[in-house]
């Protein structure tokens, strides 16, 4: 019996109270690896990268510093080291075996559909990458799968905890109780200076994501190499309204 991680991270801000025209979007990206894997190809791979152009791997992969080329990554100002340095963080992406289940709440939309009674992003995009991870990992038979989130602040992880406690404990539309009791451990958050590869994972993934559902008509080279990851009910459906969810 092989046993999983779901790695959590998001990209955009889940209050509602004010939206960010540029950006009014709530991604969460969930990415679900085998734990053996993870811990004996991934974290290695991971830490190569970070010694070949950092010399440490105590630097954690933050994908609006890369982006920015700011902090511990100011050497990315380099261009010929900065091509480098993607090309590698693609290959790892395109070689590592993990598949991505996200959901993209649209917060525009949501507030002129449900005005001040519109759940919370988080909470919709929770119980639908959920719901997702049973039916993907249904196919591993008798596995666990520990959740990894990372942390956002003591208030916002109660919150979220006591959501994933209703969303395990009540069911779902589509999924009873006992399979996602039967499926999940409990949640776990860790911080980002805990320097966890895999929420790093879901970080490096969100923003191209959220950009693809924001902007599909840019080119977005990111999400070429994410592609291939997302889930698929089978491997040749689409992965909108599987691997991705796009609310409302």
């Amino acid at each position: 019996m092989k046993n999983y991680y779901l790695f959590l991270d998001e990209s955009g801000h889940h209050g509602l109270k004010t939206t960010k025209q540029e950006f009014p979007i709530l991604l969460l990206c969930g990415c679900v690896i085998e734990k053996e894997y993870y811990k004996q190809t991934f974290i290695p791979n991971v830490n190569k990268i970070k010694l070949k152009y950092f010399d440490n791997t105590d630097i954690i992969l933050h994908s609006r510093d890369i982006r920015k080329w700011q902090f511990a990554f100011k050497s990315l100002g380099d261009p010929k080291l900065r091509s480098d340095f993607y090309n590698d963080l693609d290959n790892l992406i395109e070689k590592t075996e993990f598949t991505v289940i996200a959901c993209a709440v649209l917060k525009d939309k949501l507030i002129n559909l449900y005005g001040p009674q519109a759940n919370n992003p988080y909470d919709l995009s929770l119980t639908f990458v959920l719901e997702r991870t049973i039916f993907l990992t249904d196919k591993f038979k008798s596995c666990k799968v520990e959740v990894i989130a990372e942390a956002r602040g003591k208030n916002e992880d109660s919150k979220l905890h006591d959501q994933y406690q209703i969303i395990i404990s009540n069911g779902t539309q589509y999924v009873d109780s006992n399979r996602l009791i039967n499926r999940f451990t409990e949640i776990d958050f860790q911080k980002k200076e805990a320097n966890v590869a895999g929420t790093q994972l879901c970080d490096l993934i969100a923003y191209p994501l959220a950009n693809y559902v924001l902007y599909p008509e840019r080119e977005n080279l990111a999400f070429r190499i994410i592609k291939p990851k997302m889930y698929r009910q089978f491997p040749k459906d689409d992965f909108l309204g599987y691997g991705l969810k796009i609310f409302p």
